[in-house]
């Protein structure tokens, strides 16, 4: 299993693309998680091929995680995609999805491809992927996800405070993302992770190595000198690319990689 973060920054980032994921099988099949507005750009500049991502699941639909939809669906039309395309969402928030491909063909009323809309289901199987979701705690409903494919596990938060739910998805997973806006603590009543919460997680649920992303401009500074000294615990950016069959996942592993700009594990 690949990783290509397309973004790991907060929703007003001056500095990062708004926080997303591509996912790649071994057989190349292809997921994006999250779908913001500066994730069509990012997509584009890797050259990737309209017809390659075969999935698109929201987490929840906040602007900075679901406004690039409109464009990356019109650009997708424009160059004569051809593959059907699945939606994953929350029910009650796909009527805005579908708005947003409207949007992308207005006046047209027709895609060239089809669209397949599903429900976000607790459990369930696509292709040889096993998905597992749960709620995290965020102002709105938000649904982490937990993938296991080829004998690798990813957990990704999307936005939102863990839950006892969205913790159980997080143990034992050979890699996870859990968003982490700040590095001072935040209220338990708070929409956001927090350092001190990421700590406690990567304690508690035994992840191999946990990525923090979705952080506040400001705080990253602090948040980059701070894991260097957490083992297993690394500052995600944008194009960084994660091999989960061929990775390194020892003590300071990813120090480097959290600032420069590219570059491949």
């Amino acid at each position: 299993m690949k990783i290509d973060v397309i973004g790991s920054g907060s929703a007003f980032s001056k500095r990062n693309n708004t926080s997303s994921i591509r996912i790649i099988d071994c057989q190349q099949n292809q997921w994006l998680i999250d779908c913001g507005p500066t994730v069509p750009r990012a997509i584009w500049q890797r050259s990737i091929g309209v017809n390659d991502i075969q999935v698109i699941y929201f987490t929840h639909i906040h602007p900075d995680h679901s406004s690039g939809l409109a464009a990356l669906i019109n650009q997708w039309k424009s160059f004569n995609r051809t593959e059907p395309l699945t939606i994953f969402c929350q029910a009650e928030q796909q009527q805005p999805l579908k708005a947003l491909v409207e949007l992308a063909v207005w006046p047209e009323t027709q895609v060239c491809f089809e669209i397949h809309w599903q429900d976000i289901a607790d459990q369930f199987e696509w292709k040889h992927w096993h998905i597992r979701t749960a709620n995290t705690q965020h102002e709105m409903a938000n649904k982490a996800i937990r993938i296991t494919a080829d004998e690798k596990t990813l957990f990704y938060s999307g936005d939102g405070r863990p839950t006892a739910a969205s913790q159980s998805l997080m143990k034992d997973v050979d890699m996870a993302f859990q968003e982490c806006a700040s590095f001072e603590a935040l209220s338990n009543d708070s929409s956001h992770g927090d350092l001190p919460g990421c700590e406690r997680l990567l304690v508690d649920t035994g992840a191999k190595a946990l990525g923090i992303y979705h952080c506040f401009d400001e705080a990253i500074p602090s948040l980059l000198q701070a894991v260097r000294d957490i083992p297993d615990m690394f500052l995600s950016r944008d194009g960084l690319l994660l091999d989960l069959d061929d990775i390194d996942l020892s003590h300071h592993a990813f120090d480097s990689l959290s600032i420069g700009q590219g570059g491949k594990v």
